[in-house]
């Protein structure tokens, strides 16, 4: 098929899926370089989908801009499985992303950090990651097939899912409570299924993070996840990508994407921003910047 006919394609299925009119949904599909792949595997258990996206919401608040080799929440590949999702991890911050996953109690912080209610099992080079209260879990392992090591507690720590393992702590189920609150949150289904495929599909969300091997991420509540980059995919041609795969399928037509600027976009109703710089923030320093990350998690 000609690459015409399909921009052509995927114009009119941004058109149809969204509220943008077909000359500003043919604008974003002629800077796509990828076209109408096939679409996001969900979970179909509401359970599981909101395991995946706190997990998310919480690498994102932990990683910011501390990624390394453009993994942006340290997951290189996702696969789903028959019950949950296999992610293979960056090998350099794997171990990281079982630190800030695994749920604990935090003295100086206040409160718990974490997932509450996740806990831990398998082998030390295929872990399962599982909800203590229903049958959700995600299986982890390390990109170069290596064991994991399982964080020990730093001064002022609790490691609630070590103390708890059969259950949840008084701390855990509050901080469960108000993550499914819907209090300021528009629609929790939504919010549960933007972030949960972030997590299923990495290999999207990650080209923002390729250019210098790091981005930005953060969130401002529990019902969204911000993503600044400076270099590579323009704000647009990311939403027109991330459209051809099925990234808002299934989201209330009038909330799916709003194009703020040339340089950010929001989907499902402000769940996910989008935010590209107009320059770079980095240049020469990127590579510097990349090798301190590193050094960091080394230690």
């Amino acid at each position: 098929m000609s690459r015409s006919r399909n921009t052509n394609r995927l114009a009119k299925k941004i058109r149809d899926r969204t509220q943008l009119t077909l000359s500003t949904a043919s604008r974003l599909a002629r800077q796509a370089n990828n076209y109408l792949g096939p679409s996001i595997a969900d979970s179909p258990d509401p359970h599981q989908r909101r395991l995946e996206a706190h997990m998310t919401h919480v690498l994102a608040s932990s990683f910011q801009d501390h990624q390394l080799n453009g993994a942006l929440l340290g997951v290189r590949e996702a696969e789903p499985e028959a019950q949950g999702v296999k992610l293979t991890l960056e090998s350099d911050m794997a171990d990281e992303v079982l630190r800030e996953l695994l749920p604990r109690f935090d003295h100086d912080y206040g409160g718990i950090r974490g997932v509450p209610g996740l806990r831990v099992r398998g082998s030390k080079r295929r872990l399962v990651l599982h909800d203590a209260v229903s049958p959700a879990q995600v299986t982890v392992t390390r990109a170069d097939g290596g064991s994991f090591r399982l964080p020990s507690a730093r001064d002022g720590e609790v490691l609630l899912w070590n103390r708890f393992p059969d259950g949840l702590s008084g701390d855990e189920k509050q901080e469960a409570e108000e993550w499914t609150d819907s209090r300021g949150i528009n629609d929790l289904r939504v919010r549960d299924l933007l972030m949960s495929r972030i997590m299923r599909r990495p290999g999207l969300i990650n080209r923002t993070a390729a250019p210098h091997g790091f981005a930005n991420c953060y969130t401002h509540h529990a019902g969204d996840l911000v993503i600044e980059w400076c270099c590579g995919d323009t704000v647009e041609t990311l939403c027109a990508v991330l459209l051809a795969h099925g990234f808002a399928d299934d989201v209330p037509r009038a909330n799916v994407i709003e194009l703020v600027s040339r340089h950010s976009a929001h989907l499902g109703d402000r769940t996910v921003i989008l935010n590209r710089h107009g320059s770079c923030l980095y240049g020469r320093n990127a590579k510097y910047i990349a090798e301190s990350i590193r050094k960091g998690y080394a230690t």
